[in-house]
């Protein structure tokens, strides 16, 4: 009977090991399926995340190719600016995609695709990609401050001033958990409308403090961001500022002192340069006072001298503060010489003779003239010299359409405006005086003679002097260069014989003797003034700065001048990096 019961016994234990076999291949089975699944998932996840990264990446190009193309345009008033996200009022319209006129900063909001010429790009959840702008580079209201000096303003994940602006795409809506940073929320999303909020949207930023994140805990955040950083859209900023510059301003400088009231032989095809102001740090006003100083081995070379006296667009002397270039003394009137009075026609002059004194605002005169005892005389005709210091130190033209203290309007003229070589000029001014304007005062010599003697105040105010409209930024066409301030980050230097260290005699050079030098730019030694776009920091040193190092490369911080191809690759061998842009002003 043994036999059977073994038999059975058999049995079961095979059973049983068939039921724990089962029971393996079941769980062995199920670890396979949810390890797949979780490849999947982790698959469609990577497929994601690459698909935003691109689409990202397009919206960013675009991005920074149309910050430079708006820079470039004539008539552009703030070159470098950033567009306003998506105007609210726009979504869900015909106008879908096109961004706002102005903004409050930071600015959050949609994308603003159409005005950056793309289709309407979305994420892998189908949700329109999002958009923040750092104060300081979209319009809020007039105008904006942006030069090579500018930096993003947006904290993001810690590290301060990290981004000019971001592009986010938001993903799914999710159940925000609080955490560092973000704030709880249960994201609930509808149709596209002007009322849409993007904490709906964005994760874990505050706008109060700039503050933005492109990563998180996973139960607080999915959203996917790119930065745009100063470093990304000064590149190309800097190429359209150099166009401007060449188109624009350039022409100007060769205009300032161009006809011969400067000097005989100085014309428009042979201008006078100002000194350059000698390389101090650009943040400073006194750094903009130009000198003779600047003056070594044939070349003047330093800042530009934008030193200005007038508020701009006016006759009105400038506010000094601190590191504006307004002085409104620096070009003033100075004896000796002293100034000379000449009456040319009219009424007779005196008794007695004619006398001024010089202040640095005016040159004030009284004037004696003598006429029949009934009935006024003429208006006095004459001219008056007088020198004012430092013209070819600065930026100035005429203007005798200022207010004159007793000169007639019509009739002003500049006879001449010799400049020596120190930079000062003798300014002959001629003008008409009316007799109506006089006060009869009581003179012997003139009873005695059956005559009436009038005495006449005249001014002739500094302001004659005027700032040149370089220096003018309201100007509705080339404001936009001194209101951003590109002349802290300009570079000049001008051959030392075209500038007033050369006058009385004609400013000129000769090419390859005297003329200034720039390698690998053909012809190299024919130039006879350049501007220099230094282009942001790339050192490493903070600016502003005293050091020339900080803000020119190579041979130019050298005073070798030089061309090269712009590149932020580090290679000393190859003078990399380099973002020096050279603007030829005039040539011989």
């Amino acid at each position: 009977m043994a036999g059977p019961e073994r038999l059975g016994v058999r049995r079961l234990q095979r059973g049983a090991a068939l039921l724990l076999l089962l029971a393996v291949l079941v769980l062995g089975a199920s670890w396979f399926l949810v390890s797949r699944l979780d490849a999947i998932a982790g698959a469609f996840t990577a497929i994601d995340r690459n698909r935003n990264a691109t689409v990202l990446s397009q919206a960013k190009q675009t991005l920074i190719g149309y910050v430079a193309l708006q820079a470039v345009k004539a008539g552009e008033d703030s070159p470098g600016r950033l567009p306003c996200p998506e105007a609210p009022g726009n979504i869900a319209t015909a106008n879908e995609g096109q961004a706002a006129a102005a903004c409050t900063l930071p600015a959050v909001g949609r994308l603003p695709w159409r005005t950056l010429g793309l289709d309407k790009l979305v994420d892998s959840r189908s949700e329109p990609l999002w958009y923040v702008v750092s104060p300081g580079w979209a319009i809020t209201a007039g105008n904006l401050l942006i030069n090579s000096n500018t930096i993003g303003q947006l904290n993001v994940d810690g590290q301060a001033n990290a981004a000019v602006a971001l592009i986010i795409a938001p993903g799914a809506a999710m159940n925000v958990a609080a955490s560092a940073g973000c704030t709880a929320r249960n994201q609930a999303r509808s149709a596209p409308a002007p009322t849409m909020d993007a904490r709906d949207y964005i994760e874990c930023f505050n706008t109060g403090t700039s503050t933005f994140a492109t990563t998180g805990p996973t139960t607080s955040f999915n959203d996917q961001v790119v930065r745009i950083t100063a470093a990304d859209v000064m590149p190309g900023i800097e190429a359209a500022i150099a166009s401007r510059v060449e188109r624009e301003i350039a022409p100007l400088l060769r205009g300032v002192y161009a006809t011969n009231s400067w000097g005989a032989n100085v014309s428009a095809g042979n201008p006078v340069y100002p000194f350059a102001a000698p390389f101090a740090d650009p943040s400073l006003t006194a750094s903009y006072q130009s000198s003779s100083a600047s003056c070594a081995g044939g070349v003047c070379k330093g800042l530009l001298p934008v030193m200005f006296s007038s508020a701009p667009g006016t006759s009105t002397p400038c506010t000094p503060s601190a590191g504006s270039p307004c002085d409104p003394t620096f070009v003033r009137w100075v004896s000796p010489p002293a100034p000379v009075f000449a009456r040319t026609g009219g009424a007779a002059l005196g008794p007695p003779a004619p006398t001024c004194s010089v202040l640095a605002a005016s040159v004030d005169c009284t004037i004696f003239a003598s006429g029949p005892l009934v009935g006024l005389p003429a208006p006095m005709t004459f001219t008056l010299a007088a020198t004012a210091s430092k013209v070819g130190m600065a930026l100035r033209k005429f203007d005798t359409t200022v207010a004159m203290t007793g000169i007639d309007p019509a009739g002003r003229s500049i006879v001449s405006a010799p400049m020596a070589s120190d930079g000062s000029a003798r300014v002959t001014l001629s003008g008409s005086i009316p007799i109506s304007g006089g006060n009869v005062i009581s003179n012997a010599l003139c009873t005695f003679l059956g005559l009436t003697c009038y005495q006449m105040n005249i001014s002739m105010p500094i302001a004659l002097l005027a700032d040149h409209p370089v220096l003018n930024s309201t100007d509705p066409v080339t404001g936009w260069f001194m209101r951003n301030e590109w002349y802290r980050v300009l570079y000049y230097a001008a051959a030392q014989t075209t500038t007033p260290a050369a006058l009385p005699t004609a400013p000129a050079c000769t090419p390859g003797t005297n003329c200034v030098t720039v390698s690998n730019l053909a012809p190299a030694d024919n130039k006879r003034a350049i501007l220099i776009l230094t282009g942001r920091s790339i050192n490493g040193s903070a600016r502003p700065s005293g050091t020339l190092a900080d803000y020119l490369e190579f041979g130019n911080a050298a005073g070798n001048f030089e061309r090269q191809p712009v590149s932020t690759a580090v290679d000393a061998a190859v003078k990399k990096p380099f973002n020096d842009r050279i603007v030829v002003v005039d040539v011989n």
